[in-house]
């Protein structure tokens, strides 16, 4: 099947976008126009997803379990609600503490993965997490580290690519969050947006457009 399998959270599901807007729909229109084939998606993007959650559904869910089989690639953005439940302990300052928080979130991360992997030796693509509060050194810091200790490794050892959201995103967060304010952690945005975290269309335009080079060329192999 010409198939986009995604995996992920919030943004995966097109939080705040219109439902042919969001960044697997524009992901699967651009990956169709440059490939001239009909592509379709499934998308099992769900606000509040963690990768601890993902590795359970991947197992147990059969729905899930379907959308890796029937792929032709899949791509996952998974990791931003994994941060934000590890924020108190990432800016406790504890170091034995930050490094368990960021064990237990790699292990979590990577079993989502070997799943993903055990179900399809098609490509599969991972996201990087992008920082949406470039003004707060913390929080800067936290992406950063998430990163390279939890994604970059587990991408790594199931042979997936990483498409880099958070290198696209960097200095430009301003142009690509939906009621971005200030850039500090906690403060409210505009339009009445109070945690502006979410890509508005531009943003999600921009995902889908980093993804598509690592996407794309699976559709050119029989």
């Amino acid at each position: 099947m010409n198939q986009i399998t995604v995996y992920g959270d919030s943004i995966a599901a097109g939080y705040g976008a219109p439902p042919a807007r969001g960044f697997v729909p524009v992901l699967t229109r651009l990956c169709s126009r440059q490939m001239n084939l009909p592509i379709d998606y499934r998308n099992y993007g769900q606000s509040g997803m963690t990768s601890y959650a993902l590795s359970s559904a991947l197992r147990f869910n059969d729905a899930w379990v379907t959308g890796g089989l029937t792929a032709r690639t899949v791509c996952i953005l998974i990791g931003g609600d994994d941060l934000i439940q590890n924020v108190p302990i990432l800016l406790s300052g504890q170091r034995a503490a930050v490094e368990r928080a960021l064990k237990a979130s790699a292990f979590a991360y990577a079993a989502s993965l070997r799943r993903i992997r055990a179900l399809t030796r098609r490509p599969l693509a991972v996201g990087t997490i992008y920082n949406p509060y470039p003004a707060t050194k913390a929080a800067d810091i936290a992406v950063a580290v998430y990163n390279e200790r939890v994604i970059l490794p587990a991408a790594e050892h199931v042979g997936a690519a990483v498409a880099p959201i958070a290198e696209a995103f960097s200095g430009r967060q301003a142009e690509l969050i939906d009621g971005y304010g200030t850039g500090v952690a906690g403060a409210p945005g505009r339009n009445g947006v109070a945690f502006p975290i979410h890509p508005n269309l531009q943003g999600h335009a921009v995902i889908a457009e980093t993804f598509l080079p690592f996407v794309a060329p699976a559709f050119s192999r029989e």
